[in-house]
């Protein structure tokens, strides 16, 4: 599912254009996702074109009305402020080891949150979009498993820390996730 514009620059759909000039400059300049900075070009062609779009008020309100019209999408707040999701999921502090499909170099992993259909990872490894990973979770009596990595960003904690989060989804729904993480 295409991330909106409001998600690649991670502000809200009320954010200030103040907001909005502030997250583009943080992104591209501390976060260093600028090209120039050692950052990805197709990362930064995306925070481009959503802080195109996003500064500028005529766009923005053709870009929320297009929005509007498709609806909310998974993951995105309603009216309400409550999260709307496919599946309900679940808060957890996991421990897990993974590695890239086809490697041997194994990684150490948390679990924030899960549901039969993915789970959040936390790791100071990195993990890129499209990867498939293997994962081994804490009960070792459970079989690994499998995923695709659909999203991924990094952030830092302290100024000495580099954390990466990724999104894995299974492949097929996993109705026993509840018993594979637990120990």
């Amino acid at each position: 599912m295409a991330r909106t514009y409001y998600e690649i620059l991670q502000v809200t759909t009320e954010a200030a254009p103040e907001v909005i000039a502030a997250a583009y400059r943080a992104q591209m300049q501390a976060l260093r996702k600028h090209p120039d900075l050692g950052g990805d070009e197709r990362e930064a062609a995306q925070i481009n074109e959503a802080y195109g779009v996003l500064s500028d008020p005529d766009a923005r309100a053709r870009y929320d009305a297009t929005i509007r019209a498709t609806g909310p999408a998974a993951g995105s707040k309603t009216a309400s402020g409550e999260e709307r999701r496919r599946v309900s999921r679940h808060d957890i502090d996991a421990v897990v080891a993974f590695c890239i499909d086809h490697d041997v170099l194994w990684h150490s992993a948390r679990v924030m949150d899960y549901s039969i259909l993915g789970m959040r990872l936390r790791s100071h490894s990195p993990l890129k979009e499209g990867e498939r990973v293997v994962i081994v979770p804490p009960n070792l009596a459970a079989f690994a498993i499998h995923g695709i990595v659909r999203w991924s960003r990094s952030f830092h904690p302290t100024v000495f820390e580099r954390v990466y989060e990724a999104g894995v989804e299974f492949p097929d729904q996993m109705t026993d996730i509840d018993k594979r993480l637990s120990i």
